[in-house]
């Protein structure tokens, strides 16, 4: 399905959209760190957390803000697109309220469904097996993903270098196939996050929180579900694995070593991929830079999947000896050596 606002412009309209999101972002965050401190809205220091002073955390209402209102003003959305910003606009409400005060983990699962279904009935969804199956398996993704963001703010800077690199990965894949919704939304997360990062590089004078998270997870899975290349079913949805690879690789990792150790997978501890990273002695700002560049190369080895220009075979087989030789080095990091997390630490550092 092509996106809705094609145009014989249709290069320029990302790049209005992104460079406009840059600049609201950019604007909006100081704001929103302001109005944060006034309500007390603040990541407190404490055990397994990685930050030594109150920490501001509504910047993702800033990006949010920024993501959606640019695009809006572009001419030519349809139902297509506000089924997208709909859904995307709900988990980031329901994030906020959980900055705010706790969300009960159904509810948020069931709000979460809901939006994914939402963006699903808009055309955001794999095209490989019956029709509805096609449908299960992409809300399904979407909620992994969108909790897997979520799960990837945990250090200053990674989720939004994360969200950089996979967004300006869909970004370039949407102008090769000449799709301005895919390109306007990826656009505009990018330049809404960038803004962000401004103040949330290390050290961070303000954190996404939940409300972030969760937004760009929600609206990166559903903009890569969206992009329609001319490669068969199967190689783009593969295209996908790979631009989504580092937020699941990240699931992945954390879920396999709590359960090895016997831990339930609910339970917070610092161990994900960037935290160990940093215990092997990589800086908080490498961690995020190099989180970052694995993500770009995924991610541009997806597109290239989807433009037919790499072999999908050679490609996942790659893909899966990477993985399995990260993987098992990285669980070989201590990483529960001090005390089991309360859930008062789960705020933003210990997930």
């Amino acid at each position: 399905m092509q996106g809705v606002l094609v145009s014989e412009n249709y290069r320029l309209l990302p790049l209005v959209a992104g460079l406009g999101a840059f600049a609201v972002s950019v604007v909006l965050v100081p704001l929103v760190r302001h109005f944060a401190r006034q309500l007390n809205a603040v990541d407190v220091p404490g055990h397994g957390k990685m930050h030594g002073r109150a920490t501001p955390y509504f910047g993702g209402v800033a990006i949010a803000l920024a993501a959606v209102a640019v695009p809006l003003l572009l001419r030519g959305w349809t139902a297509e697109g506000a089924y997208v910003l709909i859904g995307a606009l709900l988990v980031g409400l329901v994030g906020l309220v959980d900055d705010l005060r706790t969300v009960h983990p159904y509810l948020r699962l069931v709000l979460e469904l809901v939006a994914a279904s939402i963006a699903v009935a808009g055309g955001a969804r794999v095209d490989v097996f019956p029709d509805w199956i096609d449908w299960v398996v992409s809300i399904v993704l979407i909620v992994i993903v969108t909790n897997s963001f979520n799960l990837l703010d945990n250090m200053d800077g990674v989720a939004g270098a994360i969200a950089v690199a996979s967004s300006g990965a869909l970004l370039i894949a949407a102008l090769l196939e000449h799709q301005a919704l895919v390109g306007a939304l990826a656009a505009s997360v990018l330049g809404g996050v960038l803004g962000f990062l401004v103040y949330n590089w290390h050290p961070a004078s303000i954190f996404m929180g939940d409300a972030g998270s969760l937004f760009i997870g929600f609206l990166i899975s559903v903009t890569a579900l969206k992009l329609r290349t001319s490669a068969p079913p199967v190689e783009s949805a593969l295209s996908v694995g790979f631009i989504l690879a580092v937020p699941l690789f990240d699931t992945g990792l954390v879920i396999v070593s709590r359960v090895h150790a016997k831990r339930s997978v609910f339970q917070g501890g610092k161990d994900h991929t960037s935290h160990r990273l940093n215990q092997l002695g990589l800086p908080i700002r490498w961690v995020a830079a190099s989180l970052a560049f694995i993500t770009f190369v995924a991610a541009g080895s997806g597109v290239a999947i989807a433009r037919n220009g790499v072999d999908p075979g050679p490609a996942c087989l790659v893909l899966l000896v990477v993985v399995l030789g990260s993987l098992v080095p990285l669980l070989r990091v201590r990483v529960y050596a001090h005390a089991h997390a309360s859930r008062a630490d789960s705020r933003r550092d210990v997930k």
